[in-house]
């Protein structure tokens, strides 16, 4: 354990922190000296200690002062105060202020040896609390569903990447459940006590890039106000979801990449290099390949990203699973029906689910605001689907292309979109939410159609 852990050790006087650097060094300890309160504030950021060891009273500012300071910035590093002078009132006051734990001086080397040993120890337990409660939240009723061929290829291919620290690219149509695999890796991973941290790339301006991702100090920019941590710093140790990969304009792009080369990246009003441990997980429901040949993103950040691909197929690619996920997702809703009646599975197949299993969501849900608590009844299932693509089958033609699945499909889904926009009166936060798709994925099947240009009405 401690030939891992980082220590800060804060003394103004010279000869204690030389004499503390040596002794926990011979212990095994990775350990940074600082001797004022500013310089400690400046090393907690960029050492990440595990334990920070500092003397109480120091010309600069007391041990109170920097525990003080490093709750505000949000840093629950455990804080053990040393003095010359200890009394139970300073010791009183220390806990109570957030301290760890208080040490006499001289510090007894077994003593020392102790409390470090115990405050590691603490740390690591709050962080496997907070992940355990992660992890119950995010894997509560979220498991890759279905007994199919590409279900199963999709978990096996999961558990193959999950235990290594490659970079996964996970691809698929809106919906499809590409977030969902990304949590599986992480939860799988030797990373699943660590954080997990998405970031949606669409809505992140190009201004505040650098600053959400990287982080940034105090007065680094007008209304920097106070330090704050990037993203890439927040998943330190764990994993970092990078959410519609392909909506990066081409400059953030290249600062992107330059973390996924070497993992270095500067916080802004920073001059020193920081080295992120964090994994990266990209999803897209674009193809990057395609966008690449067009010159729309980078060809060496695709090639970064996509080391480990995962491909998640559309749900009408596995429509034997729907009765499976079906009765899962009614299972976690913990309302309104409990199960599918009969007929419902076969109501539910007769669709081709273009938003996926999120569009299968949000039929289940209004079904059982419907039809209540019990069986969910085909009856109600059908007054549910049926609307939504009652009158938009396609005219098909009398030659080979009238039985060409994947055209037919596609003719479908155009006309679904351009009578979804039609009703909206061509707003399209509106006609996404009526054809059961993520707003921010609108685009894709617009751009797919042909129908991105088309301006709302007045």
């Amino acid at each position: 354990m401690a030939a891992r852990t980082r220590i800060l050790i804060v003394d103004d006087e010279r000869y204690v922190r030389d004499s503390l650097l040596e002794l926990l060094g011979m212990e095994g300890y990775a350990c940074l000296a600082a001797g004022s309160l500013p310089e400690a504030l400046e090393h907690a950021r960029s050492f990440s200690p595990a334990v920070v060891l500092t003397d109480l009273s120091m010309p600069t500012g007391s041990g109170i002062e920097l525990l003080a300071a490093l709750r505000q910035a949000g840093s629950l590093v455990p804080v053990v105060l040393m003095t010359g002078v200890g009394t139970v009132r300073d010791a009183v006051a220390a806990i109570q202020g957030g301290a760890y734990d208080f040490l006499q001086k001289p510090v007894d080397a077994q003593q020392l040896r102790l409390v470090l040993r115990r405050a590691v120890e603490h740390q690591e337990l709050v962080r496997e609390v907070r992940s355990l409660r992660e992890g119950a939240r995010l894997g509560a009723g979220r498991e890759l569903v279905g007994s199919s061929t590409a279900m199963a290829a999709v978990r096996a291919l999961v558990e193959s990447v999950a235990q290594s620290d490659a970079t996964v690219l996970v691809t698929g149509e809106s919906g499809t459940g590409k977030e969902l695999v990304a949590e599986q890796v992480h939860l799988r991973s030797a990373r699943a006590r660590k954080p997990l941290v998405r970031v949606n790339c669409a809505a992140i301006p190009s201004t505040l890039f650098e600053s959400e991702f990287f982080g940034h100090r105090r007065g680094a920019f007008s209304g920097a106000v106070a330090d704050r941590a990037g993203r890439f710093a927040e998943a330190e140790g764990g994993t970092i979801v990078l959410d519609e990969i392909g909506t990066l304009p081409s400059e953030m792009q290249a600062k992107l990449l330059r973390v996924l080369e070497n993992g270095e990246y500067q916080v802004v009003g920073e001059s020193r290099t920081r080295v992120s441990d964090a994994r990266v997980i990209a999803l897209t429901n674009e193809a990057l390949a395609e966008r690449v040949h067009k010159g729309e993103f980078r060809s060496d950040l695709y090639y970064r990203l996509n080391v480990f691909p995962i491909a998640m197929p559309p749900l009408r690619a596995h429509r034997e699973d729907i009765p499976e996920i079906a009765a899962a997702l009614l299972g976690s809703t913990h309302a309104g029906a409990s199960a599918l009646g009969p007929g419902a599975a076969e109501v539910l197949a007769s669709h081709d689910w273009p938003g996926n299993v999120r569009e299968l969501r949000n039929v289940l849900e209004r079904a059982t605001i419907v039809g209540g608590r019990g069986p969910l009844d085909a009856r109600v299932l059908r007054a549910v689907v049926e609307p939504a693509i009652a009158g938009t089958a396609p005219t098909l033609g009398g030659g080979a292309d009238a039985f060409h699945l994947r055209q037919n499909l596609d003719a479908l889904e155009k006309q679904l979109l351009q009578r979804a926009l039609e009703k909206c009166e061509g707003r399209k936060k509106d006609a996404s939410a009526l054809l059961g798709i993520d707003a921010r994925n609108m685009g894709y099947y617009l751009r797919k159609h042909g129908l991105s240009d088309l301006p709302p009405r007045a």
